[in-house]
């Protein structure tokens, strides 16, 4: 009996070492998998369609970055959200978002990361972040914008993405939607029986931020997010002060969570932070 129970405890700790060396392995793919289906010939017809301006943004350590920045028809000085898609998603995963952002006066730009389709590279997070950096100096350098008109949203991992160059930048808001507290934290929520703190490299420590930002913040989440679950979006109010908390019930991750019932609250807290009356 003792010898069985030996064994068995030998197996789980080999069975565990070999779950880790593997979630090590392939943690690029787990954490930034990318879209399905989505090719450079799709993201040309779509922008055409769109009527985007396709970008080609360098970043300070070599790679290219492909965009799209679609222009409001707007008289007085531009308005932008900057947007930061998450993991597995795109550009064209978002063009109602971004339709409805140009039907109020906003015009939206947004990138692909570094390995991501159209652009070079392999994604990392300190790469993920030098990409933020160079789609906010060509918002404000290339295009011109004022800082306090650009409002950077971030979903999903994008928000891991975009609170670290809001507290670095100061732009007029930032939205957090179905975001994490970090990526440790969610990781020990869905692999509970692995260490796997210990071996992350691409953690998003979003949490450790809350007391860099001093820009208006908007966080939303879905009640029945099955990926990052709600606790995330309401800890991360509380902890950043958020101006604005929306919580919406029945709504999935991969729900479009800010342009149904909730769209009016959503582009409300836009005119707070940079209202049409300025242009």
């Amino acid at each position: 009996m003792v010898r069985t129970i030996s064994l068995g405890l030998v197996g789980a700790v080999v069975t565990a070492w070999f779950a880790m060396g593997l979630f090590s392995q392939f943690q690029r793919q787990m954490v930034f998998p990318g879209p399905e289906g989505v090719t450079e010939p799709l993201l040309h017809d779509v922008a055409a369609q769109v009527g985007a301006t396709e970008l080609r943004i360098p970043t300070d350590d070599g790679e290219t970055l492909y965009g799209w920045h679609r222009a409001a028809i707007w008289s007085g000085p531009r308005r932008v959200v900057l947007y930061f898609h998450g993991n597995a998603s795109s550009l064209v995963a978002q063009l109602e978002l971004q339709n409805l952002l140009l039907s109020e006066g906003w015009d939206f730009v947004g990138i692909h990361y570094r390995g991501y389709p159209g652009s070079t590279g392999l994604p990392s997070e300190p790469g993920l972040h030098k990409d933020a950096m160079a789609a906010w100096n060509w918002v404000t350098n290339e295009l011109g914008i004022e800082p306090d008109h650009v409002v950077i949203h971030g979903r999903s991992l994008g928000g891991g993405v975009a609170v670290q160059l809001a507290a670095h930048v100061n732009p007029g808001a930032l939205v957090l939607e179905s975001t994490f507290t970090s990526i440790v934290d969610l990781a020990k929520e869905h692999y509970r029986w692995l260490p796997v703190g210990r071996v992350l490299e691409h953690r998003f420590m979003t949490r450790d931020f809350a007391d860099r930002l001093s820009c208006p913040l908007l966080v939303a989440h879905g009640a029945s997010d099955s990926i990052i679950d709600v606790h995330h979006g309401k800890e991360l109010a509380r902890l950043f002060r958020a101006d604005q908390y929306i919580e919406v019930p029945r709504v999935d991750h991969n729900d479009m969570l800010l342009v149904g019932l909730i769209a009016t609250r959503y582009l409300d807290f836009l005119e707070s932070v940079v209202p049409a009356a300025q242009q």
